[in-house]
């Protein structure tokens, strides 16, 4: 099973340092040549090694995926030749509407459960006060025990 080529695999890939083919040639028997040899084998293994540290390096990989997610952005509202996507900034600017519409009206929801607990609370406290329906059925219950 294949899977689509995604841009972002692509770049990463373009990122990677180039495999070395496997040595075809016999090793020198000089041993001057054969250090010569080896010291090239070191800087390779150690620009790869650069190379590999710089592509995981947690600051790299945060820059990548901003640069990733601004040219998503930017290629979402704007048409190649620069222009804006109005469809799309009109979509946008009504789903941010909408939530808006929706945050005010469960704040003006909540004050209104808020205000009414609140009078429900000054009504019970004050037929307390007032010896009503509550306090006449405790007293009831008094004077049959």
């Amino acid at each position: 099973m294949s899977f689509p080529a995604s841009p972002a695999r692509d770049q990463r890939a373009s990122q990677a340092p180039a495999r070395r083919q496997p040595r075809t040639q016999p090793l020198p028997s000089d041993p001057a040549e054969l250090e010569k040899v080896i010291r090239g084998q070191q800087n390779q293994l150690a620009s790869d090694v650069d190379a590999l540290v710089d592509l995981v390096s947690p600051k790299n990989v945060i820059a990548r995926l901003k640069a990733d997610l601004t040219k998503r952005g930017r290629d979402a509202v704007l048409t190649p030749d620069g222009q804006p996507r109005t469809e799309r900034l009109a979509a946008g600017g009504a789903g941010v509407l909408g939530v808006l519409a929706l945050a005010v009206l469960r704040a003006v929801r909540k004050r209104r459960r808020k205000h009414a607990r609140r009078e429900i609370e000054k009504a019970v406290t004050r037929g307390q006060k007032r010896g009503g329906r509550d306090a006449t059925v405790r007293r009831r219950r008094d004077d049959d025990d």
